[in-house]
């Protein structure tokens, strides 16, 4: 079965030539326990769509507003299923550079959200952000 599953490798890469990924380096961050909502300023835990400390993988800004707005993936809260949205980066929290690995995140982040699918090029580039992140003191 593995020698099939070889040679099929082979006859994709003669036909379709060497896979050609961009980085698989991505921003990271992990949803706030807390945060203040409303005018009444009242307390809610995490997110509407992510519960407190969800793991979201994020894309690179997209439209410009100095990554107020993230376009970010991750499980969601109720239906425990992977969801793209776009949030504010104030409910994310722990922002790192971390390489990903589960093929079910590198195809959400590569189909983006709604024609924003903008990637990351190198880690250098994630880590920037990071350090942009923390001086804006967004970073948990």
């Amino acid at each position: 079965m593995i020698d099939l599953l070889r040679q099929l490798e082979r006859i994709r890469t003669w036909l379709f030539g060497a896979p050609t990924e961009t980085s698989d380096w991505c921003l990271v961050g992990n949803i706030v326990q807390e945060h203040e909502f409303g005018e009444s300023k009242e307390i809610r835990r995490g997110s509407k769509h992510f519960t407190p400390g969800t793991k979201v993988y994020c894309l690179p800004p997209q439209w410009g507003d100095g990554y107020e707005k993230v376009v970010a993936a991750g499980i969601a809260r109720g239906s425990r299923r992977w969801i793209t949205v776009v949030m504010s980066s104030d409910l994310i929290t722990n922002w790192r550079a971390q390489v990903i690995y589960k093929p079910a995140v590198r195809r959400r982040l590569r189909e983006g959200f709604k024609g924003f699918n903008y990637q990351w090029t190198s880690r250098k580039e994630v880590e920037s952000c990071v350090e942009s992140l923390g001086r804006r003191g967004v970073a948990g």
